[in-house]
């Protein structure tokens, strides 16, 4: 834990010179520390006072600012951190990177965001509030027929944000679905139907979205149930298959 000290002390001086070099291997240090004892190093950085200086080292224009997004996604795994991410002013910046055109600043970015969303009023809200909601659907939208591996990794990320950001929360919900997403969602269901993780996101999205009244005439506009069938006749695995069969319940009724 000394070098944990020492690199936060470094992290402290680089953020206030805006030195990016010395920050890139102070942030190795830490993630490196994270990945070794979680908790342990999450509470030191915290105690620090670390999550103020990262606004700074947010910038759109900087190297460091992947690593930088990765560190908050990390320490955001952590549920006693997204209250104090978010009262540290992450959020912002963090939605001002989602217009970056680096794959990999949104790969990150999205995965704070997703994480400091999870299960966290705070986080949803700060997004809310930010509009990030709005952007990452955008990107989904512009998105979904590309099928590289890195655009359906960044895909995943995105849908498992838009997850994060409104499971349980019908207002939330809702929101999405005057969006637009139910029909780019399956779209992208039809186009990445042999990617596994990708399938998964968009049924949690359906299962979670097919609840609400106002989803069913998008749902209705769609052919969700053609790509559904379609899906599962593919399938080997049962629980999969009990995935998909409980989104057409619903939707069966309607």
């Amino acid at each position: 834990m000394d070098n944990l000290s020492d690199a936060l002390e470094k992290l402290k001086l680089a953020s206030k010179d805006s030195a990016t070099d010395s920050a890139d291997s102070c942030l190795d240090c830490l993630l490196k520390a994270l990945a070794n004892n979680h908790t342990e190093a999450s509470v030191k950085i915290q105690e620090m006072g670390v999550l103020t200086l990262l606004p700074t080292l947010l910038s759109p224009q900087s190297s460091c600012t992947p690593k930088v997004a990765n560190l908050i996604a990390e320490l955001a795994k952590n549920e006693f951190m997204r209250g104090p991410c978010v009262e540290a002013g992450l959020i912002p910046p963090l939605i001002q990177l989602l217009t970056s055109s680096d794959q990999e600043v949104l790969l990150q970015t999205g995965r704070a965001l997703g994480n400091i969303c999870y299960d966290s009023h705070e986080g949803r809200s700060a997004v809310d509030l930010a509009g990030g909601a709005q952007i990452v659907a955008e990107h989904i939208k512009s998105l979904y027929q590309n099928t590289e591996p890195e655009n359906e990794k960044l895909l995943t990320v995105f849908c498992g944000m838009l997850m994060n950001y409104s499971n349980d929360n019908d207002s939330l919900q809702a929101q999405l679905i005057n969006m637009g997403v139910i029909p780019t969602l399956v779209k992208l269901l039809g186009i990445h139907s042999d990617n596994v993780a990708l399938t998964e996101m968009c049924l949690i999205a359906f299962g979670n979205l097919a609840e609400l009244d106002s989803s069913k005439e998008q749902f209705a506009s769609t052919n969700i149930a053609e790509e559904l069938v379609r899906l599962f006749q593919k399938q080997t695995e049962h629980e999969k298959k009990e995935m998909i069969f409980e989104v057409l319940a619903p939707l069966a009724e309607n």
